[in-house]
């Protein structure tokens, strides 16, 4: 995925984080530049995880970045085609078990819907659906306000207690990882933009969903081959110590190391992880990085199904739960692995975050803590800053946390940064 060829002095590129936009970046720079990709952990991939599970320990599940779909991932697309990445269907349905299974439906089809079949004799389940329709029909145009959030917009259309609190919330909390509460600050505009762009304002037409066949570690492999092969210096199990900007060009230091001179340097990291190396930032950085928060989420890989909802048609690819009693300030959010993955249904496997229903011990496979950006207005605000700054000092950031959190968001803030940095050779040249 070169840009145009064009004739520059190569520039020596640092790019800190081995994430997908880390990756990225480095990628679009390869050839072009000399690279460097410096990652703390043993491996590439950041979000990109494959735990191997399962009965016999044979199925490659992922943790982190699971699906993608041909249309709002072009980015990912064009890479996973350039590197033959071999992928396979998914599925992307919606279920919620409510109040500890007092109140469950899928949205998978009409069954699912109606999982409880008393509900049909539910007047606010019939509003809950009617609000659906008219949230859908009538939202994109009613956010017309920048700084409207959730909760201002379903004032305006009148929605009801069952849709804030039973759909929206919900299905909107397990797309972004966050906890439903915190839904309703969320910048409406770009909610319903993002809900449009995803056809989720429309009962048909739903996108085609994909998941790589083998796991995202497979995409990993093969990037990390094409980027060597291209000659990317790959530095891993190497902490960032500090970047520093007082000299002619910008510096950075690993841990026990001394400092080390760049043209440039990108920092393909979380907002505040970013700030945090920089030992003489800006006021500007300061105060643009710091307006973007994150929400840890701790996740389980295990083989217990008394996680997912009571009644087996509720069952979907991504089930929210809410225990009975009070709400969390997490969000209590299974993926079922057997239906976003090629892998057999008789060997379950479920992804579950911040999940409060015990899960047996001797069924869990793998754990770790992921923290995912919260989007309200001052984070949308922040990446307007971020943007305009960017390139200050020779200093780049790329993050998912630039647009909505998601893998293609993270390979196109990375594209840009290799776009603005190639921009002067690309105008010189024409």
């Amino acid at each position: 995925m070169p840009f145009e060829t064009f004739d520059h002095a190569p520039r020596r590129i640092a790019v800190i984080g081995g994430g997908i936009s880390g990756m990225a970046a480095a990628h679009l720079l390869a050839g072009r530049h000399r690279v460097v990709l410096i990652e703390a952990a043993p491996r590439l991939g950041g979000h990109a995880r494959t735990v191997m599970a399962g009965r016999r320990g044979d199925q490659p599940v992922d943790t982190g970045f699971i699906v993608f779909n041909r249309v709002n991932y072009p980015g990912l697309v064009a890479l996973f085609e350039s590197l033959d990445v071999p992928v396979a269907p998914s599925d992307m349905s919606f279920g919620a078990s409510i109040d500890g299974g007092r109140f469950e439906y899928g949205l998978r089809n009409v069954a699912a819907m109606f999982a409880q079949k008393r509900r049909a004799g539910d007047p606010r389940f019939w509003r809950m659906i009617r609000d659906i329709l008219h949230f859908n029909r009538n939202g994109l145009a009613a956010a017309d306000d920048p700084s409207m959030t959730i909760r201002d917009l379903l004032g305006r259309l009148g929605t009801g207690p069952w849709f804030r609190d039973y759909y929206i919330t919900p299905l909107s909390g397990a797309i972004w990882s966050t906890p439903t509460r915190g839904i309703l600050e969320f910048p409406a505009q770009a909610m319903l933009r993002f809900f449009q762009n995803h056809a989720l304002l429309s009962a048909t037409g739903q996108h085609q969903w994909y998941t790589v066949r083998g796991g995202s570690v497979e995409y990993v492999r093969r990037l990390e081959a094409s980027m060597r092969a291209r000659g990317v210096e790959i530095r891993t199990r190497t902490p960032v110590a500090a970047v520093r900007r007082a000299a002619l060009a910008p510096e950075l230091r690993v841990e026990g190391g001394a400092w080390e001179a760049f043209d440039d340097v990108i920092l393909a990291a979380h907002s505040d992880d970013a700030l945090r190396l920089l030992s003489d930032p800006s006021e500007a950085e300061r105060t643009a990085l710091s307006r973007i928060r994150y929400q840890p989420n701790e996740m389980v890989l295990h083989s217990d199904p008394a996680v997912m909802p009571r009644r087996r048609a509720a069952w979907a690819s991504w089930v929210y739960s809410e225990p009975a009693g009070a709400l969390s300030d997490r969000i209590d959010l299974t993926y079922w692995m057997n239906s976003l993955q090629p892998i057999p249904k008789d060997d379950p496997l479920f992804v579950t975050l911040n999940g409060r229903h015990p899960v047996r011990e001797a069924l869990i496979h793998d754990s770790t803590t992921f923290r995912h950006p919260v989007y309200d207005l001052a984070a949308l605000e922040g990446q307007r800053m971020v943007r305009a700054l960017n390139g200050t000092r020779n200093t780049w950031f790329c993050g998912a946390w630039m647009r909505h959190g998601f893998h293609e968001d993270g390979f196109a803030s990375a594209e840009a940064v290799a776009r603005a940095i190639d921009a002067p050779h690309l105008e010189a040249a024409a």
